[in-house]
């Protein structure tokens, strides 16, 4: 300063708070019918965390981490929702944080082998009708027989017995789907083929 005057000082305190951090997990994929169980996380001032959906399914409790989410059919109609993990509001400056994470519900196969069938074996081939839908629409024929398929990837094939069929009476057969996409598996369904053999004449 100017003249005899000394120089003067003045302190202030700065406070510092940590930001809380909070983690919701990786994306998960459920198949219809099947619930999620979710992995979140939170720490530095954070001292809670709850869930809360996008959709309208419901938490087992949705202030625990591990909290097990069960799907609306809103949920299963719109294929997927987001599933977001939001810490408490910490003391001090710093305020809530949150994480999403994104939960898909896939759609697994319907199989439908068609109706068990009785007929004639007169030489020519049975035909069949079966069907896949869902989650996947692709698939194969198997027999419990040795008779064989016209095309075993094609739903609407056709199935000739072979002697060893006609013998024992009946096959079964089994339409198995292609593996969906997703967490889903692979599903069948079954019929019975009952075989009758054609009787023969001769006049003379």
């Amino acid at each position: 300063p100017i003249g005899e005057c000394v120089s003067s000082s003045a302190t202030m305190t700065l406070t510092l708070f940590e930001s809380p951090t909070v983690n919701a997990g990786t994306d998960v994929a459920i198949c219809l019918g099947s619930t999620a169980t979710l992995s979140g996380t939170f720490g530095a001032t954070a001292t809670s965390a709850s869930w809360s959906s996008s959709g309208s399914g419901t938490f087992s409790s949705a202030s625990s981490l591990t909290a097990i989410y069960t799907p609306s059919q809103a949920d299963i109609t719109a294929g997927s929702i987001t599933l977001t993990l939001t810490t408490n509001d910490p003391a001090g400056p710093c305020g809530a944080v949150s994480d999403a994470m994104i939960l898909t519900i896939n759609q697994p196969a319907t199989v439908n082998a068609g109706l068990d069938q009785q007929v004639c074996v007169n030489g020519s081939p049975t035909t069949l009708a079966g069907s896949i839908t869902g989650g996947s629409t692709s698939g194969a024929w198997a027999t419990s027989g040795t008779g064989t398929f016209g095309n075993p990837t094609v739903l609407n094939t056709s199935y000739t017995p072979s002697a060893a069929d006609i013998t024992s009476g009946s096959v079964t057969l089994t339409l198995t789907s292609a593996d969906p996409i997703g967490e889903c598996v692979s599903s069948s369904a079954t019929m019975t083929l009952t075989l009758f053999e054609s009787p023969t004449v001769n006049a003379g």
